[in-house]
């Protein structure tokens, strides 16, 4: 028995040995295996600091929801239904998923055609309606103002919003939306550099209202109607200017009222000589960033251009302050703390309970 008993010992040693040899080579193997392209722009429509930004931004779509997502653009597709299908298998989108969860852009410059191909594992995340509307709603209008590599960020970051939304079983509603998104998950046309933006506004003006609270109710009503109008009357004279050379798409439009529907506006705060004003939200809603408005000619305006400069978000929508950008309207964040990356904290422990 004691003889059986060292034998068994040392063969256990043996395979453990081998098991560990193989855990540390197997981890080696596929340290040195290089990472797929997630952008493979074949047409050449990005920079490469374009390409590596996007590439960067799916490397945490992955890391934080578990979405292997790739974008490939090209000029000879051919039916570009078949090849996003085909091309889905050949690159193994989903592969660096752990559950499978596979995503894929392709567009075809040639063929001016766009399709978002979805693995079976998103299907319910990503349903043909939500597909649909990302194509007509978000991308279509930069692509048509020739900002197809913004557009292909924009959409990303809009993946990564419903991706956070579905999670918390708030996702895509197709009931909210126009009748463009009952269509089925088919490629879109592009319409790249077609220009000719202007189908999307709404004409006509929206005052200025006679309190802050009220201009940025009137913005997010006008957000609703989809008016992206840049001369709007609720404009700082500098903000129609910065918004005369933007694309602004009904999605990030729908976006913005389904955000700040979500979340409650403290009281405001005015100082300045009583000439600036800031509509803010808690800290805990951090998906609401503040609003900075200036009193010009008797009525309240927003004044975009500073909240351009001064704002910024992250990879989960939380929006935080660029520390080294000095701006007028501190002056009601001055019961805030912030922290090294901006982000606000309540100094008031009591406050920050509530």
């Amino acid at each position: 028995m004691r003889r059986s008993s060292i034998f068994t010992k040392a063969l256990l040693a043996a395979l453990l040995l081998v098991a560990v040899k193989f855990a540390v080579d197997g981890s080696r193997d596929r340290r040195t295996q290089p990472a797929p392209d997630r952008v493979v722009d074949e047409a050449g429509l990005m920079t490469p600091g374009q390409a590596a930004r996007l590439s960067e931004y799916h490397r945490f779509l992955l890391k934080d929801h578990d979405i292997d997502y790739r974008v490939l653009t090209t000029n000879s597709a051919g039916e570009v239904n078949a090849y996003s299908i085909e091309k889905f298998e050949e690159l193994g989108v989903g592969g660096e998923s752990r559950t499978g969860r596979g995503l894929l852009l392709v567009i075809d410059v040639k063929q001016d055609a766009v399709r978002l191909e979805v693995g079976r594992a998103l299907e319910g995340m990503f349903t043909d309606a939500f597909i649909t509307y990302v194509q007509h709603r978000q991308m279509v209008p930069f692509f048509r103002d020739g900002r197809v590599a913004d557009g292909i960020l924009a959409t990303t970051e809009l993946i990564y919003t419903e991706a956070q939304k579905a999670e918390k079983n708030a996702g895509f509603d197709p009931r909210e939306q126009d009748a463009v998104t009952a269509g089925g998950g088919a490629a879109t046309r592009a319409r790249i550099g077609e220009g000719n933006g202007t189908g999307e506004l709404v004409k006509g003006g929206v005052a200025a209202g006679g309190s802050p609270e009220a201009t940025v109710m009137a913005y997010l009503g006008a957000m609703a109607e989809r008016n992206a109008n840049p001369d709007l009357d609720l404009f700082t004279e500098g903000t129609r200017k910065m918004l005369a050379g933007w694309t602004v798409t009904p999605a990030q439009m729908d976006n913005i009222v389904q955000t700040y529907r979500a979340c409650h506006a403290e009281p405001v705060k005015v100082g300045g000589a009583g000439k600036l004003a800031v509509v803010r939200y808690p800290p805990a809603e951090r998906q609401c960033s503040p609003w900075f408005l200036r009193e010009e000619k008797g009525g309240w305006r927003l004044d975009l251009t500073m909240m351009q400069k001064a704002v910024r978000f992250g990879r989960t929508n939380a929006w935080h302050f660029d520390l080294q950008v000095e701006h007028p309207y501190r002056f009601a964040f001055e019961d805030w703390r912030f922290d090294r990356h901006g982000f606000p904290v309540v100094k008031d422990s009591a406050l920050a309970a509530k």
